[in-house]
């Protein structure tokens, strides 16, 4: 069945007072928790002195939000893991696994924005894309092991668990060696999960789709489309096959991120954020090139594409969910039977609009869902 959530960011480039920008999250998620919409997505995010995306404690945050709502999944897109102590992280998120009920998604990254990570963990720097890596790998491994190993122990270059000169009185036979050296910790809690929760990364890479199946987590995608997803997809499987039970239980396609806006017409919709949507195209140009909204045989320089009207060229593409409930929903089914996509996330836009957001998350449980669900199952 497809899975359809809502991926709000912190926004304030209105320099809001945080409580209202913290009350703008919490109605968001109990409408949509209200609505039957599946899971609500947070990121994290340091240092954003535009506005853009303040989110610099996600599980915190996420603990407040949770007890406001009843059944819908609670998703972090994502921790940025070598920021974190992975102990440390591995105790948060199991407390947070509790206080949900059991209603929580992870999605951990290395890290996007060079400023979040050199000034949290400089070792972690992405400059170095090999060290980058293993830092990130290490920290996982701890993560799950802190999940399931009881008592945990690790030992590496950069961690030893337990310290050696741990001493704890009293302590159970199972914890200790014959010398009377704790040899091993309990991490408690562990997750509400039987071994945590469903593990997520983001990535629109080869080799990140590559390396996500081998150490078992699915996948969530931003800029790639059309056949560009599908080659993805198609090495995600592939690896899934060579990496075996260690991609047991994962999608077989990736979860994808698109921008959304509904409103009662395709055409008010558009006036809605087509200002918007230039301005995101021109600043994502900028950094990342015109090639990442193309599809795969696409020329950036082709003057069709480079004098296109950025709206026009990011629907073409399957990039915007805007329009009517009719379009939005039809847009939806055809790339999810297309593309074998089954989890969607959707990103508001005029996401500090709360009245346009607010009908848009209406239209999509009243209106898009319903005819979603009955074409896909």
């Amino acid at each position: 069945m497809v899975r359809v959530d809502i991926l709000h960011a912190l926004s304030n480039e209105d320099g809001l007072p945080w409580r209202d920008v913290l009350e703008r999250a919490r109605q968001r998620i109990t409408l949509a928790d209200e609505l039957g919409i599946d899971g609500f997505w947070l990121g994290e995010h340091h240092f954003d002195h535009m506005g853009i995306d303040q989110s610099p404690n996600p599980v915190m945050l996420m603990a407040d939000l949770a007890r406001r709502t009843e059944r819908i999944r609670i998703g972090i897109a994502a921790v940025i893991l070598p920021a974190w102590h992975p102990v440390r992280l591995a105790e948060d998120l199991a407390m947070l696994d509790h206080m949900t009920d059991g209603r929580l998604d992870v999605a951990f990254s290395r890290g996007i924005l060079q400023a979040e990570i050199i000034n949290l963990n400089a070792e972690a720097d992405r400059k170095n894309d090999e060290l980058s890596k293993a830092i990130f790998a290490e920290r996982l491994d701890m993560v799950r092991a802190a999940w399931t190993e009881h008592p945990f122990s690790w030992k590496s270059e950069r961690f030893t668990f337990p310290h050696p000169d741990t001493k704890w009185p009293g302590a159970a036979e199972e914890y200790t060696g014959p010398d009377g050296r704790i040899t091993g910790l309990a991490i408690i809690p562990q997750p509400a999960q039987p071994g945590g929760p469903p593990l997520y990364t983001v990535t629109d890479t080869h080799s990140g789709f590559g390396a996500a199946a081998h150490q078992g987590l699915n996948v969530i995608t931003w800029f790639p489309t059309r056949s560009v997803l599908d080659d993805l997809n198609a090495t995600f499987r592939a690896e899934k096959e060579v990496a075996g039970a260690a991609a047991a239980g994962l999608n077989d396609a990736c979860a994808i991120l698109r921008g959304c806006l509904i409103a009662p017409t395709d055409a008010e919709a558009r006036a809605l954020v087509e200002q918007e949507v230039r301005d995101n195209v021109d600043f994502i140009t900028k950094v990342r090139g015109l090639g990442i909204w193309l599809d795969k045989g696409e020329d950036a320089d082709d003057p069709a594409i480079r004098d296109a009207e950025p709206f026009d060229l990011l629907f073409d593409r399957d990039h915007l969910m805007i329009g009517s409930p009719e379009t939005v929903a039809e847009k939806m089914i055809a790339i999810s039977r297309e593309r074998g996509i089954e989890h969607w996330l959707l990103s508001p836009y005029l996401n500090e609009a709360d009245e346009h957001v607010e009908r848009t998350l209406r239209l999509l449980a009243d209106e898009v869902l319903p005819r979603v669900r009955a074409a896909l199952g």
